[in-house]
């Protein structure tokens, strides 16, 4: 019988892989021994650590219910010859629902016509190309920075950092983690380059919090910071805590569509991979019985988008946490754990 370990929070794991699978599921970074034992193939998310050495075997799939696969161990998987799979673009509407919410809030909080701003991009993949778009459509005016896609033809609009970082009033990052070579993205955004910023801008980091290293974002006080990753997540530092303007942990994209999205993604290569099929789903009934109720939607883009993605609780419930617990780390996951699932601006699941 086929062993597949997934973890706990993978929605619709459950109803989709093959009925005759064993199916055993974890929780927290770590997949303990037990659980691996006998695996087939094992389902993991962003938080979770990966031992290569600890895995039996038996393994020769692994699967990734994420956009990137920065926090695998590739090389090592490789040289055991066990195929990574990972979701890219599962979640990209649920970011950019959090992007435009937040600037939304922000525009709103600090007096500003939403419609007049300049958006920059840095970072026009999955998420930073559908950003655009939306924006776009929605009559902003937008700057696009990213290099590598630029060298390669793909990206006409290209301009350099520095000309994005000074042109636009809300920037917003989305750049995969690069450690080393042309491309790193490792403080990608330094002191120095966050002084072309316009003073009273806003900075939204929903990508990685090695993008922007701590000191940089302490010492720019002329601007206001919207962080959902942080650069020694989970860990938050009280000065970090008390510079940032928004607050979240690390939940832009968790929708009820963009998890479910992951999950068929990384199944599907699975099941590409096995030849064993999945179970077949009518997934709006599905998602409409199993997860949160969809709300009433708003009477315009903006209105909807604030609607299905309110985030000034969710900051607060993250806030408290810290304000209240001994270890940061632990209140991090808590917040990150407990976070309602939201239903996105428009159903893009189907």
């Amino acid at each position: 019988m086929t062993t597949l370990v997934y973890d706990a929070g993978m929605l619709g794991f459950q109803a989709l892989a093959p009925l005759d699978a064993k199916q055993r599921a974890y929780s927290g970074r770590s997949i303990p021994d037990a659980v691996l034992a006998d695996a087939d193939a094992v389902f993991v998310r962003s938080t979770t650590e990966i031992d290569v050495s600890r895995l039996p075997e038996s393994v020769t799939f692994i699967g990734t219910a994420t956009i990137g696969v920065d926090h695998l161990p590739l090389e090592a998987l490789a040289a055991r010859g066990i195929e990574v799979a990972s979701a890219p673009g599962c979640n990209a509407w649920a970011v950019t629902d959090y992007v435009l919410s937040t600037l939304a809030a922000w525009a709103e909080a600090r007096g500003r016509d939403r419609d007049s701003l300049t958006l920059g991009v840095v970072g026009v993949g999955h998420v930073g190309g559908l950003l655009v778009k939306r924006a776009e459509a929605l009559g902003l005016r937008c700057v696009l920075t990213d290099a590598p896609k630029a060298r390669n033809g793909l990206c006409p609009r290209h301009q350099s950092l520095t000309s994005v970082l000074g042109e636009a009033d809300v920037i917003s990052v989305h750049v995969p983690k690069i450690t080393a070579g042309r491309d790193c993205t490792t403080a990608l955004l330094k002191e120095d380059d966050l002084r072309a910023v316009r003073p009273g801008g806003l900075i939204i980091n929903a990508a990685r919090g090695s993008v922007i290293p701590e000191s940089a974002i302490l010492a720019s006080v002329e601007l206001d910071w919207a962080l959902d990753v942080f650069p020694e997540e989970p860990v938050i530092s009280e000065a970090l805590l008390q510079r940032a303007w928004q607050v979240t942990p690390h939940i832009a994209g968790h929708s009820v569509e963009g998890k479910f999205n992951g999950t068929r993604a990384v199944l599907e290569a699975w099941s590409a991979h096995s030849g064993q099929p999945l179970q077949q789903l009518d997934v709006h009934t599905y998602l409409n019985t199993i997860a949160t109720p969809e709300l009433p939607r708003g009477a315009d883009v903006w209105s909807d988008v604030r609607a299905q993605c309110s985030l000034m609780s969710v900051d607060r419930a993250l806030r408290h946490a810290l304000a209240h617990h001994t270890e940061s780390a632990a209140a991090f996951d808590a917040c990150r754990s407990q976070y309602v699932l939201r239903r996105e601006s428009k159903n893009s699941v189907y």
